[in-house]
Order: C-alpha cells, then structure tokens, then sequence
C-alpha cells in the first residue's frame, strides 16, 4: 500500500472517533465577543455548522478551510482558517479586519482585477459571480463557508466520492488536483482532532451547568451499597478503593463517582 494510501486510511479512522455528523447541534457555541476577538474561531464556527447542514463528512470542509486560507493568528498562536484573507493572481494576503480585507479587494477591482479569492474558503469571484450580493457577504464567514459547502456537496454529486470532490474544489486538472488532495488530507486529522475536542469542551460545558439546574431542594443524597457490601459490614478500604460508591441525587440521576489515588 503507497503512503498516500495509508494517510488515507489513517484519516478515516481519524473520522470514525469524531460524534457522529456533529451530534453537538445542541450543544453551547462560543460567545460572540469570544470568536469576534478570535478570527479562527469564527471561521470553524461557520464551517462547523455548514458542515452539519449539507452532511459532509467531519471536519473535511474544515481541512479545504485550512489549506485554502490557513494562518497562525498572530496573538494567540493558533493555526487555521482566516476570515479576512485574499488571494490574487497567486499572491495571497492577510488582513487584521474585514474592513480591511474588503478596502483591498475594491482597490484590486479598481485596477482590473478580477480573479480573486476570498474569505474562509477562498471563494474565487470570477468564477462564482452570484455567489455573494456583495463584498460585505463573501467576507461574513457564515456565508462564505455555507457557499463554499454547497460547492462541495456539487462536486460530490458530480463524482460520488468525496475526495474526489476536494481535489475537484481547487482544480478539475488532475495535477493540480492530486497535489491539492494531498495537502487536504494531510490537515484533515489535525482538524479532526480540533473538531472532536471542541465537541468534548462543549459537552463538559453541558454537563457542567447542569446540577444547578437538576438538583431539586428535596432530600439529600445517599449512598447506595457497592455490589459487596451489606449494612451490616460494610466494605473495607481496598474494596472502596475497587469499586467506588456511586452516589444518588434526589431526582435518580447518578452522579459520577471519583476514584480515589492508591
């Protein structure tokens, strides 16, 4: 088997341990100040939940975002899709803002120019001319990445095959395309990895802001006996140790008991 072939392999499996088709539709999403300060975050935000609409696979449309537009932030030092990027006649650039972004982009235009890449994906506006009403539109990330996923979920219709549909995303000449894939499937784990912890963080948020809200003011909570104990005798301190005591709230619902070290 070739190594492209097992970096594929490997990413699959990758996929299999992130939840299902992002099961966290319910779960918490960062504060807006938090993303506002954070253009990272507000791109996977807005590739996340296109993802999760057009049922494309984990975190795949978030490694086109990192390969088409990937930067280190420069305050906080992480690496990612950026908001407020251009690229044209191959010269990419980065911007602090939209504004920004959106200023350079009227200037190219002003002197005739016409293919340029824009947003989290790298929408190219030559070629998709009606996918943004305006400028404003193609750098607000929500609507950069859902365009960019229906683009994707396109090309997926055309080539049954996913992959496919990403090497197809940057160009339909196989060259470009093949070393295009090849650099999307290398950022695929890594945000795969993002993707499942982001997903854990928000179901600890969950679970976090629940026993306020759970927890009733009735009776205390009691300890049930462990498989060997009795009343009588009770367990000694290596049983306890084995196999801790779960605890019960009023309500019935167990509260995770916490071992305790050796």
């Amino acid at each position: 088997m070739s190594s492209f072939k097992t970096l594929i392999a490997v990413t699959l499996a990758l996929l299999a341990a992130v939840p299902c088709a992002y099961a966290n539709q319910g779960l918490p999403a960062a504060p807006a100040t938090q993303l506002a300060s954070e253009p990272i975050r507000l791109c996977r935000a807005a590739i996340r939940a296109a993802e999760r609409a057009h049922g494309i696979p984990n975190a795949l449309l978030a490694a086109l975002g990192r390969v088409e537009s990937g930067r280190r932030d420069p305050v906080t030092g992480n690496f990612g899709p950026w908001p407020w990027t251009i690229n044209a006649e191959g010269r990419g650039q980065f911007f602090a803002t939209k504004a920004e972004a959106i200023a350079a982009v009227r200037r190219l235009q002003a002197e005739g120019v016409r293919s340029i890449d824009v947003g989290c994906m790298q929408v190219n506006l030559r070629h998709h001319p009606d996918a943004f009403a305006s400028l404003e539109d193609a750098f607000d990330p929500q609507k950069n990445a859902a365009y960019a996923a229906r683009f994707l979920v396109s090309l997926h219709e055309a080539s049954k095959n996913w992959l496919q549909a990403a090497a197809n995303y940057h160009s339909h000449t196989p060259e470009l395309a093949i070393a295009y894939q090849r650099r999307v499937m290398a950022a695929w784990p890594d945000e795969s990895r993002i993707a499942a912890e982001e997903y854990r963080a928000a179901q600890l948020a969950v679970w976090a802001a629940r026993p306020a809200a759970a927890v009733g003011t009735g009776a205390p909570a009691r300890i049930l006996p462990g498989p060997s104990g009795n009343r009588a005798t009770g367990m000694g301190l290596d049983a306890y140790r084995a196999a801790p005591i779960p605890v019960v709230t009023p309500l019935g619902s167990r509260v995770p008991s916490v071992r305790r070290a050796p």
